[in-house]
């Protein structure tokens, strides 16, 4: 599901037929979770609270959300205000890639690509 992109700052996850139910409704980061600082990513035990990262968008927003470290997903996926309204805004086809770019140590840019850009 996931594909590291040639540059070192960027992970992709591929859209397709069989996943993008599931992309609906959370972004999955299995085999990306290094990607991610480790004070980001929230075990179902801690009492302490993690940092949070922020996620700017394609769409000219951003969102603030930390990572679930059981289901490896961004816990902000609401449909108002997380993955899940990027997903919806985006219209997402099978064939197109979702881009996970790194800006700084905290900063994450979530982006679409389609085949042919």
């Amino acid at each position: 599901m996931t594909d590291s992109d040639a540059k070192s700052n960027r992970r992709a996850i591929r859209v397709t037929e069989r996943n993008l139910w599931f992309l609906e409704r959370s972004l999955p980061l299995f085999g990306m979770i290094d990607f991610f600082p480790t004070d980001c990513v929230a075990k179902p035990s801690a009492v302490d609270p993690v940092k949070k990262l922020t996620i700017e968008t394609d769409q000219g927003w951003s969102f603030s959300s930390d990572i679930a470290w059981d289901s490896k997903i961004f816990r902000n996926s609401s449909r108002n205000r997380g993955t899940g309204r990027w997903v919806t805004n985006a219209e997402l086809k099978p064939g197109d890639q979702i881009i996970i770019e790194k800006i700084s140590e905290y900063t994450y840019r979530l982006m679409k690509q389609t085949p042919n850009d």
